[in-house]
Formats: C-alpha cells, sequence, structure tokens
C-alpha cells in the first residue's frame, strides 16, 4: 500500500494525499488553472484521477491516462499540478509553490509511465528527478520511467509496514 504525500513548500512538513476518481467537483475548480478541466478536450480524456489533502480534501493535481493495448505500460495523456503549485502560473506571477512533489505522487500512482514534458524545462527536472529517459530521437520530449526508476519512485510512498 502506498503513503502518498507532497511537501510543504515553506515548511517542507509532509501533507498525506490520496488519489480518488475526479469528479464534476474537481472539474469545476479548476477554472483558473492552466487548462479548465471542464474544456471540450479534458472532458473527452480517459481515465481521470484526482490527488487530494487527506486532512481537508484540498485538490492539489488531476491526471489523466490510458493503459497500453497490453496492459503493461500506462501513458500519462494530460497532468497538472493545482493554480497554487503550478510552476508556470505562479512564475509569472511572482510567486512560489505551495505544495512540492504532485506530479511525483501522480507518477507513483501508475508505476511504469509513457508521457510527454511540456516543456524542456520539464524534460530536464524530469530526467533528472525521476529517472525518466528519452523514448526516441523523433519526439525528444516523450519519456518514460521504466521499472527501475518506476519502483525507486514507489519505495518513497510505500508505507514502513510494508517493508
Amino acid at each position: 500500500m502506498l503513503d502518498l504525500f507532497v511537501l510543504d513548500a515553506i515548511s517542507d512538513e509532509k501533507i498525506s494525499a490520496c488519489i480518488q476518481m475526479a469528479t464534476d467537483q474537481d472539474f469545476a475548480a479548476t477554472q483558473r488553472w492552466q487548462t479548465s478541466w471542464n474544456s471540450a478536450y479534458a472532458q473527452k480524456l480517459p481515465n481521470k484521477v484526482a490527488l487530494h489533502r487527506k486532512d481537508n480534501g484540498e485538490l492539489l493535481g488531476l491526471m489523466s491516462y490510458e493503459l497500453d493495448e497490453r496492459g503493461l505500460a500506462v501513458e500519462i495523456l494530460y497532468m497538472e499540478s493545482a493554480r497554487h503549485s503550478n510552476a508556470n502560473l505562479v512564475h509569472a506571477e511572482g510567486g512560489q509553490k505551495r505544495y512540492l512533489g504532485i506530479a511525483k505522487a501522480l507518477f507513483a500512482y501508475d508505476g511504469v509511465l509513457v508521457f510527454k514534458a511540456k516543456t524542456s524545462e520539464l524534460l530536464d527536472y524530469y530526467m533528472k528527478e525521476y529517472g525518466a529517459r528519452q523514448v526516441g530521437s523523433y519526439d525528444p520530449f516523450r519519456l518514460v520511467i521504466w521499472e527501475d526508476a518506476a519502483e525507486q519512485l514507489i519505495a518513497e510512498f510505500r508505507k514502513e509496514s510494508d517493508g
């Protein structure tokens, strides 16, 4: 069992988090996000899950994914941190993130992943922080987190009792 968490960006305190199927209430909360999850595009995305704080239910991030045809890997179609922790938005406004590790918690939910980095900064970040590797030269932003890197990522969230 995983014990997901994010870090408070100021105090470095671990904040317990959980993932559940995203709801209409979650989508409504994204009106001021980088992407409105009520848009026609976002509504068509499959398998949408939400990351919430366990203590107060605050929405931290959303993700859409699908399984490959053999069920061996998960492809993340779209993922976004809440406005208060989205690097693009907070930097543009001269602020700082409220929470760290939202993407990491969402990544840990799935294991072996295939996804695209939105920017070259995120490309470098995912490779350095999560052990992601480029899939091929035809699309340098397409990345994979293989089993070994996925296991290291998941291990950070595994409950102590799991060994």
